[in-house]
């Protein structure tokens, strides 16, 4: 038993050096970066200012993040042209298309989630409210080419977080309701869970983007009066990489794993690696074993480990997917 803890603890912290110390931590995140995701990059000036547009954006990219991997995602992106892109994630676009388009369903969040019935089938996009009429949720279905209902995520977004007064009024009310920074950025994960198709996985890495300096230096316009540095991202390479460097039968749920993630990011003072970290950053550990366990991630990245023939010196065996045993390396290789 102990021996196992310890050996968690040096391959976290093993994790936490590559990521930060080394190439783990672009100088710009990819959801600014054009060369990754094309039209869909955020303007850096306009994410540091914190405007509703650039927040809108920045929200539909990150939402597009799921059930496929990273690469995948970031590929269909890039084949996007901004036409496209405006369907989903221009948030003046959506806003003129919701208001100008006479389908009752598109008055209210309420009777918007309840009421639109767009769905896909096969390569046909259609509903039963407004058969045959155009319409930007099906546009937007066609655009994310996922599952059917997926085109209602920006519309259900502006309707139930922009339309009132956007995100000057949200976190206005947040900041009233909530005196903590930690826990106000845990509140905000709980208002963006609540639009269609997103959740609390996905809400918690857009709010913790908006609130974690570590994660984007100047490009966090909610932080210091939101602080995301105690949010924990639990994804699925997360989840493999906490399970595998568990006790097995630990319980594997999304609590459980979170708590470890932050029990481990308390036995570090990440200033050890960088001056300019916080001592305690939950979810920056989390980012690290994300990184470090994700091999389409950084084979795309060029990773020389990719390449390597002998692990390196500072390897962390059962996470790292190029050096791992076959047993880690069928759980960690994703």
């Amino acid at each position: 038993m102990a021996g196992r803890v310890a050996q968690a603890q040096r391959e976290v912290r093993r994790a936490v050096q590559w990521l930060v110390q080394g190439s783990g931590l672009p100088a710009q995140p990819f959801y600014c970066d054009p060369a990754r995701i094309g039209a869909f990059a955020v303007a850096p000036a306009e994410l540091a200012a914190g405007t509703d547009a650039a927040i809108f954006r920045l929200f539909v990219t990150l939402s597009m993040y799921q059930a496929l991997r990273d690469v995948v995602i970031m590929c269909q992106q890039r084949s996007l042209p901004r036409a496209s892109m405006r369907v989903v994630a221009d948030m003046a676009f959506v806003k003129r298309a919701i208001t100008r388009h006479r389908c009752p369903a598109l008055g209210s969040v309420e009777s918007f989630e309840e009421g639109c019935d767009v769905t896909k089938t096969g390569e046909t996009v259609d509903c039963g409210r407004c058969p045959g009429a155009a319409c930007h949720v099906k546009d937007a279905t066609v655009v994310f080419n996922r599952m059917g209902d997926m085109g209602k995520l920006p519309t259900s977004a502006w309707l139930r977080l922009w339309k009132s007064g956007g995100m000057s009024a949200l976190l206005e009310r947040v900041y009233q309701e909530e005196l903590l920074p930690t826990k106000r950025a845990a509140l905000l994960v709980e208002h963006f869970a609540g639009v269609h198709r997103i959740g609390r996985k996905l809400a918690t890495m857009f709010v913790s983007a908006l609130s974690t300096p570590a994660l984007a230096p100047g490009l966090t316009p909610w932080f210091p009066a939101v602080d995301g540095n105690e949010l924990v991202v639990v994804d699925t390479n997360v989840a493999r990489a906490v399970d595998a460097l568990r006790e097995p039968a630990a319980p594997r749920t999304y609590d459980a794993r979170e708590r470890w993630v932050r029990h481990q990011a308390s036995t570090l003072d990440l200033r050890e690696f960088r001056p300019d970290l916080p001592r305690y950053s939950p979810r920056l550990v989390q980012q690290a074993l994300y990184a470090f366990c994700s091999k389409s991630n950084r084979v795309a990245q060029g990773d020389v480990c990719a390449v390597r023939p002998t692990p390196c010196s500072g390897c962390a065996p059962t996470l790292c997917p190029f050096a791992a045993s076959m047993e880690s390396r069928e759980v960690l290789a994703s």
